[in-house]
């Protein structure tokens, strides 16, 4: 999973407006509480954009995970043209907002997110945290990108144990529009 500080979005937390100072400096200690207690795990209503592909899956030499995840684990972003205004940063709901605000230039990524208290979890040797799969976050398919040395029987072998089959697919640049689809004619396999 994410944490806020290493993020590629500088505006990430700090969707309020800051020109007064007493609120910049207030929301920069509160960023920082937020950034060492607080995790979460980005997911796409749209797996096909091409730019997606070239920022999150080392430019479609990676793979997709797609997931059935519980609605009420989800929190969906909203995209803005302008920083909330500062009242917001003294609202009862400042926290989700905070969390679910990003400029709208990034709303090609139809983002939504489940947030994660670290509070009580370890992070491996690297410093990293990771979420197991769940009755609320299980994974149905992984797609494997078009320019990706991964093949299906190697996801196949590490998906094998799973209680349920994952449906295992390679993905191609579309012929006519601006989009990844599903390469058919690779046949796509069953973990």
């Amino acid at each position: 999973m994410s944490d806020f500080n290493n993020v590629n979005d500088p505006f990430e937390l700090l969707g309020i407006e800051l020109s007064d100072k007493s609120v910049r400096s207030a929301l920069k200690r509160e960023k920082s509480q937020i950034s060492k207690s607080t995790g979460f795990i980005c997911f796409s209503e749209d797996w096909q954009n091409p730019v997606q592909w070239g920022h999150y899956a080392e430019n479609h030499k990676g793979i997709c995970l797609g997931f059935d995840v519980s609605d009420e684990h989800l929190k969906k972003i909203k995209y803005v043209k302008k920083r909330l205004n500062t009242s917001n940063f003294y609202a009862n709901d400042k926290r989700e907002k905070l969390l679910t605000t990003k400029f709208s230039h990034w709303n090609y990524e139809k983002e939504h997110r489940i947030i994660v208290d670290l509070s009580s979890r370890t992070p491996d040797d690297r410093g990293l945290f990771f979420e197991p799969f769940s009755q609320h976050m299980k994974l149905r398919e992984v797609i494997i990108g078009c320019e990706s040395s991964v093949t299906q029987s190697a996801v196949r072998d590490l998906c094998e144990n799973k209680d349920e089959k994952i449906k295992i697919f390679n993905a191609r640049a579309a012929f006519r529009d601006f989009k990844i689809v599903w390469d058919r004619s690779k046949k796509s396999t069953r973990a």
